[in-house]
């Protein structure tokens, strides 16, 4: 609503009478007279700044209960963080891949060793059962008894799944004079098509 014409000649003969110095003193002046119009009187509103790139974002992570670091950047524009940043923080750091044999990395599971940081010896720095058995002296370890015998099929399946023969040491041999059949790796290879199955989903996350 526009200012009328009395009010307008009220607001003059206030300021002539007055002299303020500066804007900010007639606006005072003003206002402590009733004489400031009302949009003068208002303080603008100060505009909120948002972190996430979207409505959705702030959505989820409110829903999800996600709290995010002081300093985090987001993938979207602006350093904003969008849904996907989100979700990477509620699933946390992802774990290092590790290049060893499933009964190695069982091994080391089952006697609280950190696999991390034994040096393989087998191919491409690969860790072997018996590289993670020298962390633990106390354990009860069953030797590879010498000229042990392995079925040509069983032989296969270690091929096939990339087995090493250090890998076999604690399987007790069904077969003739403890020759290690095929049936005998079961266990061994179902940890192996697990552990296969755990990287095809992180795989699919990525």
């Amino acid at each position: 609503m526009a200012t009328s014409a009395q009010t307008l000649s009220l607001i003059i003969d206030e300021l002539v009478r007055a002299g303020p110095e500066n804007r900010d003193a007639a606006i005072e002046l003003l206002a402590a007279k009733g004489l400031l119009p009302k949009k003068l009187s208002e303080k603008p509103k100060e505009k909120k700044t948002s972190r996430f790139a979207s409505k959705a974002a702030e959505e989820f992570a409110e829903a999800k209960g996600i709290v995010v670091p002081d300093g985090f950047k987001g993938t979207a524009a602006n350093d904003k963080i969008s849904v996907k940043d989100l979700k990477q923080l509620a699933e946390g750091p992802k774990k290092a891949k590790v290049n060893a044999s499933p009964s190695a990395q069982q091994f080391c599971r089952d006697n609280g060793l950190d696999i991390s940081t034994v040096k393989g010896s087998g191919a491409e720095g690969k860790v072997l059962l018996k590289d993670v058995k020298d962390l633990k002296p106390t354990a009860t370890v069953a030797a590879n008894p010498p000229g042990r015998k392995i079925s040509p099929s069983a032989a296969k399946l270690m091929k096939q799944y990339d087995i090493d023969e250090a890998d076999i040491d604690e399987i007790e041999g069904t077969g003739k004079e403890g020759t290690v059949v095929a049936k005998d790796l079961k266990e061994l290879i179902d940890l192996i098509k697990a552990d296969k199955d755990d990287e095809s989903d992180e795989e699919d996350d990525e």
